[in-house]
């Protein structure tokens, strides 16, 4: 969609002024913005931003392109402070959390571990070796 890449762009842009807010890709790039323009169509480059809190306006927002929010935020106010979400990655091996992920109904979709999956890892105690489990979530309509 014309213009849509220049808005995303600029509303990042926008975003990263906030203290605490970070684009940890932009050291990586050798362009300086995370918009690449070839030919008649402009793409978003793949972005990385750290937020010091929950608090920074730009750790609710999700775009459709490879972008992500990593947010420092106590375990015990994480549900909480995320608010609805497509999507959640957790890196935790406290079982009680991720069951309570696990039950949230406001994360679409769960990767647990440090590589997004399709499936669940789950550390066992023998030994701490990853057992995979696939885990589907139903969707309840009100009507």
């Amino acid at each position: 969609m014309p213009g849509a890449a220049e808005a995303i762009d600029r509303a990042i842009d926008a975003d990263l002024q906030a203290p605490g807010v970070t684009d940890v890709t932009a050291a990586y790039r050798d362009v300086a913005a995370a918009r690449s323009k070839q030919g008649r169509a402009d793409y978003l480059l793949p972005t990385v931003v750290h937020c010091a809190s929950p608090e920074a306006a730009i750790a609710q927002k999700e775009y459709m392109f490879p972008f992500v929010t990593v947010v420092e935020c106590p375990e015990a106010q994480m549900l909480d402070a995320i608010g609805p979400t497509l999507v959640c990655s957790a890196i935790t091996c406290n079982p009680a959390f991720r069951r309570q992920l696990l039950d949230a109904v406001h994360i679409d979709r769960l990767n647990l571990g440090p590589v997004p999956t399709t499936q669940l890892n789950w550390l066992q105690p023998h030994g701490g070796q990853p057992d995979r489990v696939s885990v589907q979530r139903a969707r309840v309509s009100d009507s």
